[in-house]
């Protein structure tokens, strides 16, 4: 038996270089191998991420925020439709549903009908919609987008509400409660039976 034979049978399973490492002709189906496998794992994790960014949608539910159980962060800033100064503070007393959005935010447009509906299900004694600007550089076409809607709740610009908030994605709102406590957060969109049912629910003391 040849030293080769036998480094054969020791396991190789194929045809050595004559130095005891496997031949050339081993290395790219191997390569191949490690290439395709990487291909295939990469491909279901874009899958796993496609469907999971997908799931969001509007009316989708309460997510969880570091600030739901503490005192909303202050908002303040000039009105996009008017040239007063508005503060969250103001509406102390009330439910306050915080809202940010841009004009660019497809969702944010297929959300405005359901924030009209819940700013038009209470006296605003009661309860109010107030909208931030997501986006600096699309105060004009968030103002024209709002005239458009016949929105008539504020929305300001404060740059820092969304740094404050942790916002990091749009539509997104926080649910601040007559005491000034964050109690909800809504992202991907909120209906106002849903909002609705969770102000019942926190008023019957569920």
């Amino acid at each position: 038996m040849t030293d080769g034979a036998a480094r054969n049978e020791g396991g190789w399973g194929v045809a050595d270089g004559g130095d005891g490492r496997p031949g050339d002709g081993d290395r790219p189906r191997r390569s191949h191998v490690v290439l395709w496998s990487s291909v295939g794992a990469a491909v279901v994790f874009a899958v796993l991420i496609a469907v999971l960014a997908s799931s969001k949608s509007v009316g989708q539910g309460t997510a969880s925020s570091p600030l739901i159980g503490k005192p909303a962060p202050a908002i303040t800033g000039k009105a996009l439709t008017g040239a007063e100064q508005v503060s969250l503070s103001q509406f102390r007393g009330a439910w306050v549903l915080v809202n940010f959005s841009a004009s660019w935010c497809i969702p944010c447009r297929q959300e405005t009908p359901q924030l009209l509906a819940f700013s038009r299900d209470h006296p605003s004694s009661a309860a109010v919609v107030l909208g931030v600007a997501y986006d600096q550089n699309d105060i004009g076409s968030l103002r024209a987008f709002l005239e458009s809607s016949e929105a008539t709740w504020p929305v300001l610009d404060d740059s820092q509400a969304d740094v404050d908030y942790g916002v990091i994605g749009i539509p997104a709102s926080y649910l601040v409660d007559p005491e000034g406590t964050v109690v909800a957060y809504y992202i991907g969109g909120i209906t106002a039976v849903e909002v609705n049912s969770f102000i019942a629910k926190a008023a019957a003391g569920g």
